[in-house]
């Protein structure tokens, strides 16, 4: 992990007060330890919010009948922690959903609550998704990318329905999007306007004060729907097919009576 780089842009600023009038942007490239102070968790976990919560079960929800309906491999987790600092096992991050690919032994029954990625079989989750908090906002435009660059993660989304972010970091905007490209995680999207998701084959359209769409189109068309309502749409299905055979049986039969 030593070494991994992150490319980042930033609007220009022109004066002291770091107030942006210039949408130029710059490249920033620089390499980073596997292990900072500031990465350390705190020992207590830190609450979430009802809205904080639902916004990160809806998207849960949401990648689980991803899973089911594409056949793709692993689970989706909420606030899993991740850890890569095998010296300082408090490095590290605990995504409020995450994509794992490759489950490690021991996963599904208990066993394993954490990925080690410093032990045999642990690897990084391919997906990460963070939701800005009222109370920590600053992390999740600064350090947040540092450490899931470092981690080895794919993709990065963060998402700011309410537009919590300090503005002196660029923000706030509703959604960034951050792709591993040769290598390097860069920050490929940091609008209000819909992001592709090259990972998951989708279009991210964020909602200000309201859930992340994910579809299958930019303008919001063929929403992906959540768990439960994948499950009531084939059940829905099922009783047309069934309905359809019943219609079938009694035409055969009142042609079979002379009807």
């Amino acid at each position: 992990m030593l070494g991994a780089r992150l490319s980042r842009r930033h609007e220009k600023a022109v004066n002291s007060d770091s107030i942006v009038t210039d949408q130029t942007r710059v490249a920033v490239q620089y390499s980073l330890p596997s292990s900072l102070p500031e990465w350390e968790l705190p020992e207590v976990p830190v609450p979430e919010s009802p809205e904080h919560d639902e916004l990160a079960d809806r998207l849960r929800s949401l990648l689980v009948a991803w899973l089911a309906r594409s056949g793709k491999p692993g689970a989706i987790r909420r606030n899993l922690a991740i850890r890569w600092d095998a010296a300082n096992p408090r490095v590290g991050a605990d995504p409020d959903v995450c994509w794992v690919e490759k489950v490690p032994p021991g996963f599904y029954d208990g066993e394993v609550d954490s990925l080690r990625l410093w032990q045999l079989g642990h690897h990084a989750p391919p997906l990460a998704i963070e939701i800005v908090s009222r109370n920590h906002p600053y992390k999740d435009y600064r350090h947040v990318s540092e450490k899931y660059a470092v981690l080895g993660v794919q993709e990065l989304w963060v998402y700011d329905p309410r537009k919590f972010g300090p503005k002196r970091l660029g923000g706030p905007v509703l959604l960034q999007l951050w792709e591993r490209r040769e290598g390097v995680l860069q920050r490929t999207h940091f609008d209000d306007t819909p992001a592709r998701s090259n990972l998951l084959g989708a279009w991210l359209i964020p909602k200000l004060g309201d859930h992340l769409i994910v579809a299958d189109e930019p303008s919001g068309g063929r929403p992906w729907p959540a768990l439960a309502e994948q499950e009531r749409e084939h059940a829905e299905q099922e009783r047309d097919r069934e309905r359809a055979r019943a219609d079938r049986l009694e035409a055969e039969l009142r042609k079979l009576r002379g009807g």
